[in-house]
């Protein structure tokens, strides 16, 4: 197995990528971050998959993490995009099947994705941000994002995803919370433009899933303290058959918190599938 940093086209755009390499006709994994987030979230998971025998990917959104684009200023059409453009570079370089995973926003993007894009073989959503305004949304929120909808059609300014998203709800380890705070890459790519955030409390995924005509295993975590059950439930019952649910004993970041839990997960669903 070797370890490989690559450059991805996107566009105009170069992308960020680590490739945990084991062979050309090995199946492989893209592993598709959340929100704010970059491929150092899969670090601990993609090595535990690769020795299973998995080609892996992590990749860097625009404007995220080691990637090209203006920080903060994104749709989440940009992020499929930037998603295809991973699928375009394994499908030339790799000839295995195409997986994928993700997780929050990284699940959100991959259930676009995988109904766009056929050569996706299989997907695993994990604590799917399926609908954002469920949960990041309250009077004082509406209010603040009334108030900078106003201000940013004068000054553009950048608004941080914490007054909507704090690492508290999306984590309980204090160790990896101070980690995540030292990584200068991952707090500026969590500051966002109103116009981001416009689009991103726009989104209802269970008006995607339905066009998605692979196997699909959808997982939450029991202990996720930013998003209710709710969120993966209606996801499961707009999706198509294959379909698996299953509740998983973790928090909201399964891959940072426990990542040799989650590996058995998807090692076992991986393989189930590809034997199909």
């Amino acid at each position: 197995m070797t370890i490989k940093e690559i450059q991805i086209q996107s566009l105009d755009l170069m992308l960020y990528g680590k490739l945990h390499f084991v062979g050309k006709k090995n199946p492989t994994i893209l592993f598709l971050p959340g929100l704010g987030f970059h491929a150092f979230e899969y670090e601990d998971l993609t090595k535990l998959m690769s020795e299973a025998g998995f080609n892996c990917l992590s990749l860097d959104y625009r404007s995220h993490g080691k990637s090209e684009g203006r920080r903060g200023y994104w749709t989440l059409a940009d992020l499929v995009q930037d998603a295809k453009s991973a699928i375009d570079y394994i499908s030339e370089n790799i000839n295995g099947d195409i997986w994928v995973f993700g997780n929050s926003l990284g699940a959100t993007v991959g259930v676009c994705l995988a109904s766009e894009d056929d050569r996706v073989r299989g997907l695993i959503a994990s604590n799917c941000a399926t609908r954002p305004v469920d949960f990041g949304m309250n009077n004082f929120r509406k209010i603040l994002l009334a108030i900078a909808s106003i201000i940013f059609k004068i000054v553009p300014f950048r608004l941080s995803v914490n007054y909507f998203i704090p690492y508290t709800k999306i984590l309980s380890d204090k160790k990896i919370i101070e980690k995540i705070k030292a990584d200068k890459s991952v707090s500026d790519a969590r500051r966002f433009a109103v116009s981001t955030y416009q689009d991103m409390f726009s989104w209802d995924i269970t008006k995607i899933i339905p066009k998605v005509k692979v196997p699909i295993l959808i997982i939450q975590a029991k202990k996720d303290g930013l998003q209710s059950i709710t969120q993966s439930t209606m996801l499961f019952d707009a999706a198509n058959e294959p379909k698996e649910f299953q509740l998983i004993e973790t928090g909201h970041v399964p891959n940072l918190e426990n990542p040799e839990y989650l590996s058995d997960i998807l090692v076992k669903w991986f393989k189930e599938k590809s034997d199909k």
